[in-house]
């Protein structure tokens, strides 16, 4: 399944924990005071505002060091702390500071944020996006349980919905639970029969329990569907073929032991 995100760069001076700030920063703490009485609006708008800057500045400070060589003065904050101490509920910040903390190795802290995500209404704006970004960072993190985890809470909160259940049959499958994500897939697949990603994720889960045949089946019919440009069910295929031969192989050497 090809996902992507965008993942905070942690460096050495910028360790801070956003609870502990929340709590001792002045600054900090009379931003969620002062916010937490206004409108929900006006919360909303200051949150997106500060947010757009923080990685805006991040960004650019960033392009600044590679094309001189120069560091720019620390930011007061990392991005995206004072976006969510005005709104905590700002998905965006949320999914930010959450991915910050965690790759800092404040894991619990971490998944805290990040499983907050799952509490948010599910008409919140990019929300399935944004809890996939934020899969892809555990799992891009070596976090698999983590990400089943978040999935599974997003479930939770909205059962039906197609492509949390693709997550989760992927995040599984990445964590090794091939047995225990093939019913997500297979449910995926029901949903949408010509989906060549799902079909792809499906067969590659069939190929590493050893259903050979039942994978080259999916794989093929991603191939069919899929366009020129998503050449993983190809890859796949080859894979499964290598695969295949490697069980043949140890299943002659057992028989001649």
């Amino acid at each position: 399944m090809a996902k992507k995100t965008t993942r905070t760069k942690v460096t050495s001076d910028t360790r801070q924990c956003f609870t502990e700030l929340l709590s001792r920063d002045p600054k900090l703490s009379a931003l969620r005071a002062d916010y937490a009485r206004k409108p929900a609006t006006k919360r909303r708008a200051a949150a997106e505002w500060v947010y757009d800057e923080s990685i805006s500045n991040s960004l650019f400070e960033a392009a600044l060091a590679r094309l001189q060589g120069e560091r720019l003065p620390a930011p007061e904050w990392p991005p995206g702390f004072a976006a969510l101490a005005i709104d905590p509920e700002y998905a965006p910040a949320l999914l930010t500071v959450g991915c910050y903390e965690h790759g800092c190795g404040r894991k619990a802290e971490g998944m805290r944020l990040l499983l907050q995500l799952t509490q948010l209404p599910s008409n919140t704006a990019d929300w399935i996006e944004i809890i996939d970004k934020a899969g892809q960072s555990l799992i891009d993190a070596g976090d698999a349980a983590g990400t089943c985890r978040l999935y599974e809470a997003a479930l939770v909160a909205s059962p039906g919905e197609q492509e949390i259940i693709i997550g989760l049959g992927w995040a599984l499958c990445r964590a090794g639970k091939q047995q225990e994500a093939l019913p997500w897939l297979e449910r995926a697949v029901a949903n949408a029969p010509k989906n060549y990603s799902v079909l792809n994720d499906y067969g590659w889960g069939l190929a590493e329990l050893g259903r050979f045949d039942e994978a080259q089946k999916a794989l093929e019919k991603a191939v069919q569907l899929a366009p020129a440009s998503y050449d993983l069910p190809a890859n796949n295929l080859k894979r499964l073929q290598h695969l295949r031969e490697n069980a043949q192989l140890r299943k002659g050497t057992r028989q001649i032991q």
